[in-house]
């Protein structure tokens, strides 16, 4: 079961890493001007990194201290959070390259693709939501929406499943990630439609509604709220967001907040 974190230890961690005083020019905003509010903010404090630099940064951003305590690299598409990892990558060790099968190596994982954005900068190198994955599985989710599935045509080997949507009916092919990484991923898709609000309506994929507000659909902005909901933030992901501060100078406000993600994004 994961590792819940309460308010008081995100407090500590964030004051350690960040100061106090990263929020402060957000006031009493709600609802989307919260949103535009953190988007100067995330925008004018991103110092962009280039793309080969989160090979060596992941060793720290995203070394194993939680689950295995290892210092193995946390592959989401990977890890078993109540069991014995089915392979690990050591950092700076195994990277992408070519591959056949699960555990060849890893590579650099886009949760908005970037295909969606023709591979430009600052998103093709932004950490939030770039991640080290498995390069089989990074392969077999390809640009595929994530969603959830009952019947899998393909399943890895730490539980995540392709197949056909069953979430409201939306029945496209999707990716889902096993239920520990959900909330993960919801908060840095939320971080990515609120860092680039001035820019998403120029980027192309089947979960975006066109708007820079709302930015996804209805029904994958209800999965985002649902999973955000269901797997709250975890030590890994407090851990990430200060490292990822260091390197790349900004933060996911959801992490530090979790509560400003149904102030701007309403459940219904």
């Amino acid at each position: 079961m994961k590792k819940l974190v309460f308010i008081f230890t995100i407090f500590l961690s964030l004051s350690a890493s960040a100061g106090l005083n990263y929020y402060d020019s957000i006031t009493n905003e709600t609802g989307y001007q919260l949103k535009s509010a953190l988007a100067r903010l995330l925008k004018s404090t991103h110092r962009s990194q280039s793309y080969g630099a989160l090979f060596r940064v992941y060793s720290e951003t995203d070394a194993d201290l939680t689950y295995d305590k290892d210092g193995s690299i946390m592959d989401m598409y990977s890890e078993r959070a109540v069991s014995s990892d089915p392979y690990t990558f050591k950092p700076n060790q195994k990277r992408c390259g070519t591959y056949k099968k699960e555990a060849d190596c890893y590579n650099r994982e886009h949760l908005f693709p970037q295909s969606s954005f023709n591979k430009r900068s600052p998103m093709r190198s932004d950490i939030f939501h770039v991640y080290p994955s498995d390069g089989y599985v990074n392969n077999r989710r390809g640009r595929l929406a994530f969603g959830e599935v009952s019947n899998a045509d393909w399943t890895s080997r730490n539980g995540s499943k392709v197949g056909t949507n069953t979430f409201e009916g939306v029945k496209t092919k999707v990716f889902e990630p096993i239920d520990e990484f959900k909330g993960d991923i919801a908060r840095a898709l939320l971080y990515f439609a609120t860092r680039y609000e001035n820019n998403i309506t120029g980027f192309s994929h089947e979960w975006l509604d066109g708007s820079r507000e709302q930015v996804y659909k209805p029904w994958f902005k209800r999965l985002l709220l649902k999973w955000h909901k269901q797997d709250p933030v975890s030590e890994h992901e407090v851990n990430r967001n200060n490292k990822a501060y260091s390197f790349q100078k900004n933060r996911n406000p959801f992490i530090d907040h979790p509560e400003w993600v149904t102030m701007i994004w309403k459940a219904n």
